[in-house]
């Protein structure tokens, strides 16, 4: 499942070897936007969530959308997580399960952002919606920085909440770790080279994902394995899985904290670029898991 808006979908990176490794399966697959009414949903065998990339433009519209297909058992992953997880404070659910995750304040206020941000050891902090994707409303600021109370006025007014957040230095010098899951198990990491720049911009002026491939170090695997298991426990506790079964899919994103211990930055679970360019056998992995499944 994708989108009409070819804009949003413009940098894919993983289509191109989805259909190949979709056809060598011998498997039909259809590239159907959520926008389109004519779509019958129910026709199809399964239907994996991958790039409804405008949502967060069309929000109100993508969650009524979502909610009259909360009955359909082949929406992967699941209809009731992905609303779970569309807002990012689904974090503090993990948290309170134990996941180390960056210190993360949701506000309502410009008080209680300016509150928020004192609380933090960090000299910078980031500002963004508990809504977004692609960086959207995201900035980077000196806690003293106006222009971050003027960006939380700016998500505020489009009904949002903040989240606040330490931005943890490292992150310049050795970026963030990304890592896909198929079927519960882990298939390959990435790197992410840092994209805010200070005063709310991004790096070299553009969005720009600079990506490569990476080997994931002990302590972070472990954090993404805390985050996997609650992840998975909470999905099999709302009933929205099988108790035996596994997320198709997950991403989780760790940085390493100002301390060097690795926290949980964001569980991307209905929309995630796999990148798979960054590992020869991914896409196969990917096709292995959608063939269990029909199978099943």
């Amino acid at each position: 499942m994708t989108t009409s808006d070819l804009d949003a979908i413009d940098d894919d990176v993983d289509l191109p070897l989805q259909l190949i490794a979709f056809a060598n399966a011998g498997i039909d697959l259809v590239q159907a936007a959520w926008e389109d009414e004519s779509v019958a949903w129910d026709s199809f065998d399964l239907i994996v969530v991958r790039s409804p990339w405008n949502y967060v433009e069309r929000l109100d519209p993508f969650r009524k959308w979502l909610g009259d297909r909360s009955g359909l058992t082949t929406f992967h992953n699941p209809v009731e997580l992905i609303e779970w997880n569309i807002d990012k404070r689904y974090l503090a659910d993990l948290a309170h399960r134990g996941v180390p995750i960056v210190p993360t304040a949701f506000v309502d206020s410009i008080e209680e952002l300016r509150s928020a941000a004192q609380s933090f050891d960090s000299a910078e902090i980031v500002v963004k919606p508990s809504v977004s994707a692609g960086s959207r409303l995201t900035g980077r600021f000196l806690k003293a920085d106006r222009a971050a109370e003027t960006l939380a006025t700016e998500i505020f007014a489009n009904d949002l909440t903040v989240m606040v957040q330490p931005f943890a230095a490292r992150i310049d010098a050795e970026g963030e770790i990304g890592t896909v899951l198929f079927d519960g198990v882990i298939s390959h990491s990435f790197n992410k080279a840092a994209l805010l720049a200070e005063g709310g911009q991004f790096v070299d002026g553009e969005y720009r994902e600079q990506i490569t491939s990476v080997r994931t170090p002990d302590d972070v695997g472990a954090v993404v394995h805390a985050a996997a298991t609650a992840v998975t426990d909470i999905a099999r506790e709302g009933g929205w899985i099988s108790t035996h079964e596994q997320l198709l899919y997950s991403r989780y994103d760790v940085v390493r904290l100002d301390d060097g211990s690795p926290a949980l930055l964001e569980a991307e679970l209905f929309e995630p670029c796999f990148f798979l360019l960054t590992d020869v056998d991914a896409a196969d992995r990917f096709v292995g898991a959608v063939l269990r499944r029909l199978s099943a």
